[in-house]
């Protein structure tokens, strides 16, 4: 059993080099575009929207940047579990390697590019003089692995879904434009009108959002309620991708 564990975290260790690898394989900057993607986009909204938000936020390009580098991480880590089934249907058809492996690898990559990009908040937050709240500024992991559990299980479905549908690839370019605008990401909640206020607050990805914010960019703990609200819809999230794998990861290769 010992052995077969091994196998399996060198296995994930190669996943996730490779698909760390590839990502910036071809490109001329490499993994620097993980800090000039988000810093580009940064500019661009501050430019954009800062004044427009001047009373509501205070050094917006903080506030922006706590809330992107997490939606990069939810939006690119769900892309790459719907592709690594049927990405990998290669070697799947040809080895019994554990097929979750290929889904948990994608993620891990991802996690690999969120953590560069936090060194570009630590940066902003320095250069912009953003006050660093010790020691509660270290409690934003709790909303960060809470995130990691719920794209697990999320991960695990999709992957599941586009071996079967490959029609979700398309849609999800779709969904995840309407899940940036209802993230709040660049704008303030409080503009938001009542009516539709409770709908966007429907939404997990805002609330592992807004507690990552209050940490870092408030300096004050989330409810605990929400806290638990956010960890124990993950803990489903993450329960119902099990079973959904788990009952369908025998039959994909057939579907290829």
């Amino acid at each position: 059993m010992s052995s077969i564990k091994k196998k399996d975290i060198f296995l994930l260790e190669e996943i996730v080099k490779k698909n760390f690898i590839s990502k910036y394989k071809e490109s001329v900057l490499g993994v620097l575009w993980t800090i000039l993607s988000p810093l580009l986009m940064m500019a661009l909204f501050t430019i954009v929207f800062s004044t427009l938000f001047s009373r509501n936020i205070s050094n917006y390009a903080v506030y922006f940047l706590c809330g992107w580098c997490l939606f990069q991480f939810f939006n690119t880590s769900i892309s790459a579990s719907m592709n690594a089934l049927r990405g990998n249907k290669a070697i799947l058809q040809r080895t019994p390697a554990p097929k979750y492996i290929f889904v948990l690898g994608g993620i891990l990559s991802e996690f690999l590019n969120y953590l560069i990009m936090l060194i570009l908040l630590v940066v902003i937050m320095l250069i912009t003089n953003a006050p660093f709240y010790f020691p509660i500024i270290f409690c934003s992991i709790i909303p960060v692995i809470l995130l990691f559990i719920m794209i697990v299980g999320l991960g695990l479905m999709v992957s599941i879904a586009c071996v079967y549908y490959t029609d979700i690839i398309h849609l999800w370019s779709v969904m995840s434009l309407m899940l940036m605008y209802a993230s709040a990401i660049f704008y303030p909640m409080d503009i938001v009108p009542e009516p539709f206020r409770g709908y966007l607050l429907l939404n997990p990805l805002y609330w592992a959002i807004d507690q990552f914010r209050l940490f870092v960019y408030h300096g004050i703990a989330p409810n605990p309620i929400n806290l638990i609200n956010l960890l124990l819809l993950s803990l489903i999230i993450l329960i119902c991708g099990i079973i959904v794998f788990k009952k369908y990861e025998d039959k994909i290769v057939t579907k290829f």
